[in-house]
């Protein structure tokens, strides 16, 4: 079990039996203890691998970019997100949304920045107290709604611009999405290298982010047939966001790797993540290799950017038959692999 689940169950019998809410709750059992001690207990996630997994193991749990918690809910638990500026925006939504009379508890690990945490929750709490730590997290309570500005999702946006050499788009992009207001250096190289190679017919953007490598395509080709695929609520609004600037359409999909995809595609590109949270996570990306085969033509290509010190070349050998280095610069480089499978 995480050790933030433990910390919440080592206070269960602080919490009372009123309704509950748990946003980002971590993939154990904590939500099937906390449901026998709470009248009624529902969950929120902005991950689509957590509430696939959530939802199979038998919780109530809904999906999206903001909870909304309902009138009768008289506690919230928000696991912390290691994003600071993610933490500011959902304690803003929530103070403006909860109850009058509920309490919110947030519990993170001390490597997210709980520590400090007192100070990110009193601009929208008048009551704030740290209750409880152990096992390398912290536990704080807060009450009594009060902010000076009305919660607007959009007051959080960052609009970015990113140039190829084939042109410009405009980028929006929300607290938690990978690499927000920015153009990380990985996307950089790939776009540089997609501008050369200039991807058409049916093309997949895995773990698409704010949409800037999928924009790029469609401003390099406005035939192409994109879809964009990532688990993060957040970053999919972002996308939608980002397309609607553009004035630009593809098909936007939540799923938990390539679980949710149908069809086959010409290209698949993509600058795929290695952290879960705070931790390393390499499993998103070798699933990824494991299956993405299945939905490449015969004559199709994945295109993929990663760290240099990241074993992924070695990785896609074991399922592709072709895999070649196409650019590379000081921290990154670029792999194609072709469909052939062995």
């Amino acid at each position: 079990m995480e050790r933030v689940s433990q910390l919440i169950l080592r206070n269960l019998s602080r919490m009372g039996q009123g309704n509950t809410l748990l946003i980002n709750p971590p993939r154990d059992s904590c939500f099937r203890q906390l449901s026998e001690g709470t009248h009624d207990l529902s969950l929120f996630t902005q991950d689509f691998g957590d509430f696939k997994w959530l939802q199979e193991s038998g919780a109530e749990v809904s999906y999206g970019v903001l909870p909304s918690p309902a009138p009768t809910v008289e506690q919230i638990i928000l696991v912390q997100p290691r994003e600071r500026d993610r933490l500011t925006m959902m304690l803003h939504s929530l103070a403006a949304t909860m109850p009058a009379g509920a309490r919110l508890w947030l519990v993170g690990e001390n490597r997210t920045g709980i520590k400090s945490s007192a100070k990110r929750l009193s601009p929208f709490f008048n009551r704030v107290s740290k209750t409880d730590s152990a096992r390398h997290c912290g536990l704080f309570e807060a009450a009594e709604p009060g902010m000076e500005h009305p919660f607007r999702l959009s007051d959080y946006e960052k609009s970015w611009s990113a140039s190829t050499r084939c042109g410009k788009v405009e980028v929006i992009s929300l607290p938690g999405a990978f690499a927000h207001g920015n153009l990380d250096k990985g996307s950089e190289l790939l776009l540089e290298t997609l501008s050369d190679l200039k991807p058409t017919g049916q093309v997949l953007d895995f773990a698409c982010g704010s949409g800037v490598i999928g924009l790029s395509l469609l401003d390099m080709n406005p035939e192409t047939e994109l879809t964009l695929l990532d688990s993060s609520a957040i970053a999919l609004e972002s996308t939608r966001r980002s397309l609607r600037i553009n004035g630009r359409q593809a098909t936007v999909l939540a799923s938990d790797g390539l679980m949710e995809l149908e069809g086959k595609f010409d290209w698949i590109v993509t600058n795929p993540p290695f952290h879960r949270g705070v931790d390393h996570d390499f499993e998103i990306a070798q699933r990824f290799f494991s299956d993405a085969g299945d939905f490449l033509h015969k004559a199709g290509k994945i295109l993929l950017v990663c760290n240099q010190h990241l074993p992924y070349p070695a990785w896609l050998k074991a399922y592709f038959a072709n895999v070649e280095s196409v650019s590379a610069n000081r921290g990154f480089k670029v792999i194609m692999a072709d469909g052939i499978r062995k």
